[in-house]
């Protein structure tokens, strides 16, 4: 059984997302995987090289690279001009032929490494679609990961191919209650909920060092692990830092807002990207989580999360304090849920104070493991269950 994953983040990305984790369930089930990201071109090299760049350069230069024991192939392609809100870049001649304008050929490279024909193709690139026309499938589904109306690289060409994606495919899933209006827009085939999950085996494993960046703090650790887009609640955050001077506060994620935002106060650490494989070690050894959302910015954005790090934290075993949103009172979690910046101040005070029962959180965040996810979209789609490869 084969399948392609089509999908924005690269393999080695630090943001492992839901393809990432699907893509290691599949394999684990004994299928073989291809992983093919969003492209890159010479215009990226213009703002300067990142070693998330340089990690996705790398992949491409070696004309894609194995990993998983060899059940998993993974490439980024590259092209003269690709999709982006910018000027030319945003029409929508570029978003149908950008994949023919790539050196190798995207398309060829899948099938030289066997994957001309699959089982299952998987689509949550916007700018992906082309595959629906230049493979052969048995089945499709598109992954409708967040309202992407209000994300702000897509236009409204992408708009457009996402909505004829979601037409076309066999089945479209969207992880959270609040995007099932937004999903039924699309006027897809079929339509099916599948929350986002966590790989609780590797955040629930209590073996890790203490992070070297851990040893120079003091008092109580709240941590948050993730992105840290217009929406989070710096102020929240900044008068929690305030109100509680004893705590460290440990951002780990892309952190160029942050610093700026969090200038000058001793007690906020802003320590950038932190590799996947390693985050759990950030997790066993704080206090808190937190998920300081401000819902009032971008109502739509936050309601429609359904927060991978919610069971990452929970599978960890950390108490978790939260903004009020309808998805976690949907979900019952064990969450402190707050409105005001008084209350995420309380709630952390108490979290770390009287942490509850460490095992009930891990027991709640089991039951979303990415297996569980995988196999209801399989099921959905007709495919038999499948044993694990020995």
């Amino acid at each position: 059984m084969r399948i392609l994953f089509a999908s924005p983040n690269h393999w080695f990305s630090p943001f492992q997302v839901g393809s990432h984790h699907l893509a290691r369930r599949f394999v684990a089930a004994g299928w073989r995987a291809a992983y093919v990201s969003d492209p890159i071109s010479p215009w990226h090299f213009l703002k300067g090289v990142s070693k998330d760049l340089r990690d996705r350069w790398r992949v491409f230069r070696q004309g894609g690279i194995e990993d998983l024991d060899g059940r998993l192939w993974t490439y980024v392609p590259a092209a003269c001009l690709t999709p982006h809100r910018y000027w030319i870049v945003r029409s929508r001649w570029v978003h149908r032929h950008w994949y023919q304008l790539t050196w190798p050929n995207v398309v060829t490279k899948a099938r030289q490494a066997g994957f001309g024909s699959v089982d299952l193709l998987y689509l949550d690139s916007l700018h992906q679609s082309f595959w629906l026309d230049t493979l052969d499938y048995r089945r499709s589904v598109f992954r409708l990961a967040d309202y992407s109306p209000k994300h702000p690289k897509v236009t409204n060409a992408t708009r457009d191919f996402e909505r004829k994606m979601a037409q076309r495919v066999d089945l479209v899933v969207y992880p959270s209650p609040r995007l099932r209006g937004y999903a039924e827009s699309l006027r897809p085939k079929r339509l099916l909920y599948v929350p986002n999950g966590v790989d609780f085996g590797h955040f629930a494993r209590g073996d890790w060092p203490v992070p070297m960046e851990y040893r120079q703090l003091d008092g109580p650790i709240a941590v948050y692990v993730g992105v840290m887009p217009r929406w989070f609640h710096f102020d929240w955050v900044r008068e929690a830092a305030k109100q509680l001077p004893a705590f460290s506060f440990v951002l780990i994620g892309p952190d160029q807002l942050a610093r700026r935002e969090f200038a000058g106060m001793r007690n906020v650490h802003c320590l950038g990207f932190r590799d996947y494989s390693i985050v759990p070690a950030y997790l066993h050894h704080a206090d808190v989580g937190l998920m300081p959302f401000n819902v009032a910015v971008d109502a739509n954005a936050v309601e429609a999360l359904n927060p991978q790090k919610l069971y990452a934290y929970l599978a960890a075993g950390l108490p978790v304090v939260a903004a009020d949103w309808e998805t976690l009172r949907e979900l019952q979690s064990p969450v402190r849920r707050c409105r005001t910046a008084g209350e995420f101040a309380q709630a952390i005070a108490d979290a770390a104070a009287h942490p509850g029962d460490c095992e009930a959180r891990r027991w709640f965040a089991s039951r979303f493991d990415w297996r569980f996810r995988m196999e209801q979209m399989l099921a959905e789609l007709g495919f038999a269950a499948r044993q694990p490869a020995a």
